[in-house]
Formats: structure tokens, sequence, C-alpha cells
């Protein structure tokens, strides 16, 4: 009977989680305040109107792999979302091996979307943004980086072997200096630290914004605490909230992965809820027929 129930649960909660997911709908995720104060700083991020090659751009490291890409994963999406509608360049890195996929694919669907969305947009490899690829090395690359006077003489060439000083959105990026935005996506423990430790130089560090799992965010708020992190996205609730800020921005704009995935947990918890309410009303009733059965003496 125990394993019966068992299954009739596990199918409960797997019907209304795939409800949401396949038929695309959301709910208004809840608040998340840090989410706000990052899409408040990329709101205010300069642009660059002139056409010619950018004097600034954003440095986006997503270090993560298929271990936390339910979370990291929209996190990323939404940010490279948000700086290609803004037109502010950037470059896209990951030290984490196994991430190195998610350079190319999360930027493409993304302008994929995009160009759905708004026929006549069009976004341009070199220009809009550039894949750096795996960097190795992890906390020695990031003070080698920080240091460097001249960045394209340091990273070199791009992930398909194309020289920097001959990419359009490099052609003025010497140092971090002119890195007006860092983002940092991982749920791994310690890379996140050589980026606050190191991804500096003297009287500059820029406007640092991270992507974390949940199980981490207590680790991320002391850094949110101290001013040394600008903006933070909390698992999927921080995607989520932050997706819900663009679509209020962009009305034609669909639900999208984080949305969708936020509802379907949250749906779930409450079925979750209900189902441990239930089970409790009925061993309280079990008991009370106990216990009157046996004349009030039921252990």
């Amino acid at each position: 009977m125990h394993s019966f129930e068992r299954q009739i649960i596990y199918l409960l909660v797997m019907l209304v989680v795939s409800i949401p997911i396949v038929m695309k709908q959301s709910m208004k995720p809840a608040k998340m305040k840090s989410a706000d104060t990052l899409f408040q700083m990329i709101e205010g991020l300069p642009v660059d109107h002139s056409g010619g090659a950018p004097e600034e751009i954003a440095l986006l490291a997503l270090d993560f792999g298929p271990n936390t890409k339910a979370e990291n994963e929209p996190q990323a999406e939404v940010v490279i979302e948000h700086l290609l509608r803004k037109r502010i360049p950037f470059a896209l890195l990951t030290l984490y091996a196994p991430g190195e996929g998610f350079l190319t694919s999360i930027p493409e669907r993304v302008i994929e979307r995009l160009q759905k969305e708004d026929p006549g947009v069009r976004y341009e490899y070199g220009r809009d943004w550039v894949n750096l690829g795996y960097r190795p090395g992890q906390a020695l690359f990031i003070q080698t980086l920080a240091k460097s006077k001249d960045l394209r003489s340091e990273l070199k060439k791009d992930v398909f072997g194309s020289p920097l000083k001959d990419i359009p959105l490099f052609q003025n990026i010497k140092t971090i200096r002119q890195i007006h935005f860092l983002a940092e996506f991982t749920g791994l423990v310690g890379i996140f630290d050589f980026y606050v430790q190191f991804f500096q130089q003297d009287g500059f560090v820029p406007l640092f914004g991270h992507g974390c799992t949940s199980i981490t965010i207590p680790e991320a708020y002391i850094y949110l605490d101290s001013g040394q992190l600008n903006g933070l996205l909390e698992g999927i609730a921080g995607a989520a909230w932050y997706s819900k800020l663009l679509k209020d921005a962009f009305p034609k704009r669909p639900n999208d992965d984080a949305l969708v995935t936020n509802t379907a947990l949250g749906v779930a918890h409450l079925v979750i809820i209900f189902l441990i309410f239930v089970g409790n009303i009925r061993e309280g009733y079990r008991w009370f027929v106990e216990s009157h059965r046996h004349g009030g003496d039921a252990v």
C-alpha cells in the first residue's frame, strides 16, 4: 500500500511539473532585490552609438557545466539577452572546461529568439560579442589578465583562432580598466573568489555581478553586503525575477526557461506542502480512531 502511495505521489508531482513546462506558462515570480539591483546596474551602463569600435566592454565568465546548468544557464541567458538588447558589447570565457560549449550555445539561442521577436534586428559576431573560449590556469590566469597592459596580446585569439587585434570589438580594448562590467556564473567552490581577489587594478574595480546556485547563496551574500559584489542572481528564482523585468521592458518577449522552470518548481512545492498537510490529517485521524478503539490507551 505504501509503495503504491509513493507511485501516486511521484506521478502527481511529475504531472504538475510538466504542465507549465509543456504549455510554456508562468506565474509572477517572487521579487528578488539583488536581481533587481543587477538589472538596474546593466540598464545604467553607457552605450556607444557612434558605430565604431567600443571603448568599453563587458566580460562574462560562464564557469559552470552540466552539473549546475539548471540554475546557471538561465542566469547567464537573461544577462546576455539584456546586454544584447542594450547593444553593450561583451566577451565570454570560462575557466571550467565543461563549460566551453555554453559560450556558443547560449548567445546563439538568445540571438535566435531576439530575431524571431523582431526580424529586423541583427547581431554580429566580432562586434556585438566575442567568444574567448576555455582559459586554463584559474587564479593564475585571472591575476595575469588583471596585470596585462594589452589584453589582445595576452589573450591572443578567440575560440575560432582569429587574432583579437583583427576583431572590431577588441580594437580599442587594452586593459581591464576598459571592462566596465564583470559577470560570473558558477556553482563551483572557489572560482568566484578568484575574481573577487584578483580582477582589479590600483584604484579600479569593475561593476561585478554574480549568478550562484541556491546552495551557495549564503556565501554570496557576504560579498554582497561588503560591497565587493554589486548585483546577484540567487539560483533559478533570481533568473526568473530578472526575466520578468525583461518581459516588463519588452512586452513582446515570450516566456523563457527561467520563468517556466521557476513556475514549475513553485507549483511542485505547493503540491508537496498540500500532500504533507493531507498526510498529517490522515495520521491524526488514524491515531484518533485507534485511541478510541482501545479506550484511550493506544500508544
